[in-house]
């Protein structure tokens, strides 16, 4: 019989699996993450060229609930590894979230206003305009190497095995 340890509430950590396969787990949800987010490109691009704001906005929530459940599913995960005593793993993972969540919110943001002034042409011209969407490009790029660095520092604890 598969003996389980009690962690948290109802978390449970079967002894088959590790806290280096959590980590692994991590690492496809951030997997999901990333082409839930190429999705979600695709879907402003479409938009952009059709305006289907109902398909549009349909698949947003589509998208929506991916990135709830993929967000739900990391933080059982962050929450075994720091029941596990794997506090700085779990650290790890939470530096990623937030700037996930950070970075999801630039998105949106984004878009929002792309739209807003795709109507308005001349408004593309508009110096403030083209700052903001400059800002986000730089604060997205900062993101994503945060992001980056840390899936880093994860890719080779698990390659290392680094217990």
């Amino acid at each position: 019989s598969c003996n389980k340890k009690k962690l948290h509430g109802s978390l449970e950590m079967g002894d088959a699996e590790t806290a280096l396969d959590l980590l692994k787990d991590f690492r496809k949800r951030q997997e999901q993450r990333a082409k839930t987010y190429a999705e979600m490109g695709v879907f402003f691009k479409k938009y952009l060229e059709d305006y289907d704001l109902k398909r549009y906005q349909s698949l947003c929530k589509a998208v929506t609930t991916k990135f709830q459940q993929i967000g739900k599913d990391i933080l059982v995960i962050e929450e075994k590894l720091r029941t596990a005593g794997k506090v700085g793993w779990a650290s790890m993972i939470r530096k990623i979230q937030k700037a996930e969540k950070e970075k999801l919110q630039l998105t949106v943001k984004t878009q929002v206003l792309q739209t807003k002034y795709i109507v308005d042409r001349s408004a593309k011209e508009d110096p403030a305009y083209q700052e903001q969407l400059k800002k986000g490009r730089v604060r997205m790029s900062e993101i994503i190497e945060e992001i980056n660095d840390v899936l880093e520092e994860i890719k080779y604890i698990i390659h290392d095995g680094d217990l």
